[in-house]
C-alpha cells in the first residue's frame, strides 16, 4: 500500500518548506492533479436549459406547496414549490439538502431562491446547496430577498467556490415584480416601524470576555485570501496573510440605510399564471367544428364562426380557466413589522376581487408573533376561505425518518453505545402484533422474542418523549370576532395543492415503522445467533472494565460522513463530555445542531448548550465548520431564559476564521459577543502554551496541543487531555507524523478514514487517509484505541474493510449518534461480525462495485487490442479468447454473490481465531 511512501512525501516535504521556504514544485505537481468533469458539467447545463424552455409556452397544470424544514428547533423552516415546468425554494436554512436528498425532493431543476430574511435559520444552508447543485449542472441560481444578501457568498468565497454556476441577486424592488412563465411575484417590504422614526439606536456594550484569556490581535489573519481547497502540504499557511488597506473594495461604511437593510423581511405575494381549460373534443364534434386552426382558437377562449354561419362559443365546449390562485409567504420577525396596509389588496373585504384573495398564506413568523392579538387580527381580514400553514419554531418535527431506522437498527447491537433518539417528533405505526419467525430454529425464536421486548421498550420511550414535548399547535384558531382560521401546524412533506385541486395533503409525512426496523434486521440468515454471542462477549467486557467506574471522558459522535450530508450520516461533528459540567464540540459541520436535538431531546438540548465551553475547528472546509453560527446562536438562546450567566465559549479554530466570522457579524447577525477566538496557530508550542491554566480549567482541561497536518492550508490536527486521558483527533489529513508525535500515548485517536484501502491513489490526492493507514497512525503512536471516522458518503453504512483490519482488537468504526464511554471501547471491535450481517447487501454492494473497479483496469489492454482493426487470424483468435474469458471472470463476479454473505460469517470467525 502507500502508508509508507505518504510518510516520506510528507516528511520530505515539510522539510522542504522548513529549509527553503518554498513548496513551488509540490504545488505545481498538485496544481496538476485531476480536476472535476467540467465537460460534464456544461452538458447538464445545456441539457437543463434546453429542458426549460420547452415548456415556458403554457402555464403549469401541477403544482404544489411542500414544506421540506418545518421551522421547529434544528430545521430549517424551508418550502419547495413544485410545478411541472421549474421548481422554486423559499428559504434554505441549514439540513434543506440533507432533507431533500432523504425524501428524494429533487433540487437540481432550481433556479429561483427566495429569502424572506437575513438571518442563519433561513439561509445557512445555501453553501452547501450551492456546492451541491454546482455538482449536478445547475448553470445559475438567483437569489430574491433583502438587499445584500448576495454578500453571503462574498463572506464564503474561500471554502465555498463557485466556478460553473452562477449566483445573481434579483432587484426584489418593491416597484417592480418579478415574473416567469409560471407566476407573478410580488414583493413586499417590511420594516420595524420605529426605525422609520428614529435614528439608530446605540449598539449595546460589547460583553467582557473571559478574563483569563489574553488579548489577542488578529491582523496576520483578517482579510483571508487562501483558496481553502488549493492542496496543502503540511508546513503550509502559518497565518501570514498580508492584510488589506483599510479601504478596500469590501469595505462598507456603516449608515443608516445599512442599518435598515439588516433588518429587513421580504414577504412574497405569489399569483400563478392562468391556466386555460381543457377543450372537450366531444362538444367540438358534436358542434361540427372541423379540425384545425379553428379548436386552437376556441381553446384560447375565442368564439368562432363555422362556414355554415354557426356561432360556436369557448365556453361551450372547454371546461372553465383556472385564473391562478394566490399565495402568500410571510415572516414577521417582531410585531412592529406588520404593515397591514401593504397587503389591503388581498383582503376579503366584499371590495377585492374574489381571485385574488389568497388560497393560502405560510406564516415563517416566530410563535410569540403569530399569536400576538394584532397578528391574529390581521389574519382575519383574508376570510374564512384563505387558509393558514404554520412553519416555525412551534413545530416539533425533525423530519428524519432514515435516522430513526438506522439507530433502531444498530440499538439492537447495544442499547448503551446507540440509544433510542429522544426525537418525539415523527409518529410510530404499530402492527396489530409483531411479525413471526419464519423459521422454527430456538436461536432464532429467541432473537423474536427479544425484538418484542425491544420495541415494548421504543413504545415507552416513545410516550415518555410525547409527554416531554410540547403540545402540538391547533389546526383551528379563533380570530377576531369569533371567526374561525383554519391553521396547519407543519410538517416535513406536508403539501398544499394548488393546482389542479386545492387541499391540504398530508398523506407522505415520514412515520416510523420499528416492527419493519427490527424485522428487517433479524431475517438476515446468521444475524441473531451472531448478535447472541456479540451480546454475551459485552456483558463479560463491561464486567472485567468495571463499567460504572469510567462514565467520563464521554464521547457523542454526531456527524461521521464527509463532503456532503447523506440521510445515514451527517457531515463531521463529534461531542465530548470532559464531565458533567463541561462540554467540547470538535468540528461543527451543517446541521450539527439538528443532530444534537435529535440525540439529546428537544428539552435536554439546552441542558448540553449550557454545559458547552469550547468548540475546535480543525481547518475552512465547510463540511468541518459550516454549522458553527447555528451552535452559537442556539448556545445564546439556551441562556436566554437561564439563572447562569452566558460567558462566550472559547473557539478555538484556524486564525483565519475570523474573516468570514467578522464579515457575517457585519453585515448579517451579531454573534462576535459569543465567542472568543483563540488561534489553532496559537496552540502550537507544548513550551508556550496558548491557553492560561484557569481558562483550560474553565473547559476541564490538563493540556490542549495542536499540529499543523497535511490536507489544506491551515488544517490541524489535536490532541487534548483531560483527567489523565489523551484523545487525539486528527481533522481530515494524509497520514502524518506530526499526529503521531502530539497523540503519542493516546488513550483514544479519532482518525479520518475517507476511503477504503484499494483507492489509496484517491485518497493520496484528495489528501485523506484510507482505514489502513489510520489504522497505522494508531500503531505508531501507540494509541490505545483508534477510531474510525470521516467516511466517504459512498459508505452510507459501513466501510469496506478487509481481513487485515478485522483481526485488529482495539479498532473501532464511528457511527452517527453513536457514544462510548472509556470502558465501551472494548466493545467496538467485536461488534464488526454483527455489523457485517446487519449491513449484508450494502456489503454485497461493495464487493461488486470493487470487482467493477478490477475489471475497468484489465478492460484497456483488451480495447487497445481490438482498435488497431489489423489481426491476424492468430490475434483475433487471441483477442476472442481474451474476450470470452473477460466474459467468465463477470460470471464469476455474479456467481459469487451468492457466497458473499458466508464468506463474510467465514472472515468474521477466522478473525475471531486469530485475536484468540
Amino acid at each position: 500500500m502507500y502508508g509508507s511512501s505518504v510518510f516520506r512525501l510528507a516528511r520530505k516535504s515539510s522539510v522542504r518548506y522548513l529549509k527553503n521556504g518554498s513548496n513551488k514544485k509540490l504545488l505545481e505537481f498538485l496544481a496538476n492533479m485531476p480536476k472535476a468533469n467540467t465537460a460534464r458539467i456544461a452538458e447538464a447545463q445545456q441539457q437543463r436549459q434546453n429542458i426549460s424552455k420547452k415548456g415556458e409556452k403554457y402555464g403549469p397544470s401541477t403544482v404544489y406547496l411542500q414544506v421540506l424544514g418545518s421551522g421547529a428547533r434544528g430545521v430549517p423552516n424551508t418550502l419547495y414549490l413544485f410545478t411541472d415546468q421549474k421548481r422554486y425554494l423559499f428559504n434554505c436554512g441549514e439540513c434543506t439538502q440533507r432533507l431533500a436528498h432523504e425524501h428524494k425532493v429533487k433540487l437540481s431543476r432550481l433556479e429561483h431562491v427566495f429569502i424572506t430574511s437575513k438571518t442563519w435559520k433561513n439561509i445557512g444552508g445555501l453553501p452547501g446547496l450551492s456546492l451541491t447543485l454546482q455538482d449536478v449542472g445547475v448553470p445559475k441560481i438567483t437569489l430574491h430577498g433583502p438587499e445584500g444578501l448576495d454578500d453571503l457568498y462574498n463572506a464564503t468565497k474561500r471554502f465555498v467556490i463557485m466556478k460553473e454556476m452562477q449566483v445573481t441577486m434579483a432587484p426584489s424592488s418593491p416597484t417592480e415584480d418579478f415574473e416567469d412563465s409560471v407566476m407573478t411575484i410580488k414583493y413586499v417590504h417590511l420594516f420595524p416601524q420605529l426605525t422609520l422614526l428614529q435614528d439608530i439606536p446605540p449598539q449595546p456594550p460589547k460583553r467582557a470576555r473571559l478574563g483569563d484569556v489574553p488579548t489577542l490581535t488578529y491582523d496576520q489573519f483578517t482579510h483571508d485570501k487562501t483558496d481553502y481547497y488549493k492542496r496543502g502540504t503540511e508546513g503550509e499557511g502559518e497565518g501570514k496573510s498580508t492584510p488589506r488597506s483599510s479601504r478596500s473594495p469590501d469595505h462598507r461604511v456603516k449608515k443608516k440605510g445599512d442599518f435598515m437593510n439588516l433588518q429587513t423581511s421580504v414577504a412574497y405575494i405569489c399569483t400563478l399564471k392562468k391556466r386555460l381549460g381543457a377543450l372537450d373534443l366531444a362538444k367540438c364534434v358534436e358542434k361540427g367544428v372541423p379540425p384545425g386552426p379553428l379548436l386552437g382558437q376556441l381553446k384560447s377562449g375565442i368564439d368562432v364562426v363555422l362556414a355554415d354561419g354557426t356561432l360556436v362559443m369557448s365556453k361551450d365546449v372547454k371546461t372553465p380557466d383556472d385564473p391562478g390562485p394566490v399565495f402568500i409567504v410571510l415572516e414577521v420577525p417582531e410585531i412592529s413589522y406588520l404593515c397591514e396596509e401593504q397587503f389591503a389588496a388581498h383582503f376579503d373585504n366584499g371590495i377585492n376581487s374574489p381571485e385574488n384573495v389568497p388560497s393560502l398564506i405560510v406564516h415563517l413568523s416566530p410563535p410569540e408573533v403569530f399569536h400576538h392579538n394584532n397578528y391574529q387580527a390581521f389574519m382575519t381580514k383574508f376570510g374564512p376561505t384563505t387558509r393558514h400553514l404554520i412553519l416555525n419554531s412551534q413545530n416539533s418535527c425533525l423530519g428524519s425518518e432514515a435516522v430513526h431506522r438506522t439507530q433502531h437498527k444498530l440499538h439492537l447491537l447495544d442499547p448503551e453505545v446507540f440509544p433510542l433518539l429522544k426525537d418525539p417528533s415523527i409518529p410510530a405505526e404499530w402492527g396489530s402484533h409483531p411479525p413471526t419467525p419464519n423459521t422454527n430454529s430456538p436461536t432464532k425464536i429467541k432473537g423474536i422474542e427479544d425484538m418484542k421486548n425491544r420495541i415494548a421498550m421504543a413504545q415507552f420511550q416513545n410516550i415518555i418523549n410525547t409527554e416531554m414535548k410540547p403540545s402540538p399547535p391547533k389546526e383551528t384558531a379563533e380570530g377576531d370576532e369569533g371567526q374561525k382560521l383554519e391553521t396547519y401546524s407543519s410538517r416535513t412533506l406536508t403539501m398544499f395543492h394548488l393546482r389542479p385541486k386545492r387541499e391540504i395533503d398530508r398523506s407522505a409525512e415520514p412515520k416510523l415503522h420499528i416492527q419493519d426496523y427490527y424485522q428487517e434486521t433479524m431475517g438476515v440468515e446468521g444475524f441473531v445467533a451472531c448478535l447472541d454471542k456479540f451480546r454475551e462477549e459485552a456483558q463479560n467486557l463491561r464486567y472485567a472494565n468495571n463499567h460504572s467506574s469510567n462514565e467520563y471522558p464521554k464521547i457523542v459522535f454526531l456527524g461521521t460522513g464527509s463532503c456532503i450530508p447523506s440521510k445515514t450520516r451527517n457531515t463531521s461533528a463529534i461531542i465530548v463530555h470532559v464531565d458533567d459540567q463541561s462540554t467540547i464540540l470538535l468540528d461543527c459541520g451543517e446541521g450539527t445542531f439538528g443532530q444534537l436535538v435529535r440525540f439529546y431531546g428537544p428539552r435536554k438540548v439546552d441542558e448540553l448548550l449550557r454545559t458547552l465551553k469550547a468548540i475546535y475547528i480543525s481547518h475552512l472546509h465547510a463540511d468541518h465548520h459550516i454549522g458553527l453560527i447555528g451552535v452559537l446562536q442556539a448556545r445564546a438562546a439556551a441562556f436566554a431564559n437561564a439563572p447562569e450567566k452566558n460567558a462566550p465559549l472559547l473557539l478555538l479554530a484556524p486564525g483565519q476564521i475570523v474573516t468570514w466570522l467578522t464579515m457575517y457579524d457585519k453585515q448579517f447577525e451579531k454573534i462576535a459577543a459569543e465567542f472568543t477566538l483563540i488561534p489553532n496557530q496559537n496552540l502550537m508550542d507544548p513550551k508556550e502554551p496558548g491557553l492560561t491554566p484557569a481558562a483550560l480549567a474553565s473547559i476541564g482541561l490538563d493540556s490542549v496541543l495542536t499540529c499543523l497536518v497535511p490536507h489544506c492550508p491551515n488544517a490541524f490536527g489535536v490532541a487534548i487531555t483531560a483527567a489523565g486521558h489523551k484523545l487525539t483527533y486528527s481533522g481530515d489529513t494524509l497520514p502524518t507524523e506530526k499526529l503521531v508525535k502530539i497523540g503519542q500515548d493516546s488513550t483514544i485517536l479519532i482518525h479520518e478514514a475517507t476511503m477504503e484501502d484499494e483507492l489509496a491513489d484517491e485518497a493520496r490526492i484528495k489528501m485523506h487517509s484510507t482505514t489502513s493507514q489510520a489504522i497505522e497512525i494508531g500503531h505508531k503512536m501507540n494509541a490505545k484505541y483508534t477510531v474510525l471516522t470521516h467516511f466517504s458518503q459512498r459508505y452510507a453504512r459501513l466501510p469496506r474493510l478487509n481481513a487485515h483490519i478485522l483481526n485488529e482488537n482495539n479498532v473501532g468504526i464511528a457511527f452517527d449518534n453513536m457514544q462510548v464511554t472509556l470502558s465501551d471501547l472494548s466493545l467496538l471491535p467485536h461488534m464488526y461480525a454483527p455489523l457485517q450481517h446487519m449491513f449484508a447487501e450494502h456489503c454485497v454492494d461493495m464487493e461488486l462495485k470493487a470487482a467493477s473497479r478490477v475489471r475497468r483496469k484489465e478492460k484497456p489492454s483488451i480495447t487497445s487490442l481490438s482498435g488497431t482493426r489489423q489481426f491476424s487470424t492468430g490475434n483475433t483468435a487471441q483477442t476472442t479468447d481474451s474476450v470470452t474469458n473477460e466474459q467468465s471472470n463477470v460470471k464469476e463476479t455474479v456467481d459469487s454473490v451468492s457466497q458473499i454473505k458466508e464468506n463474510i460469517e467465514n472472515v468474521a470467525i477466522e478473525s475471531k481465531e486469530n485475536q484468540t
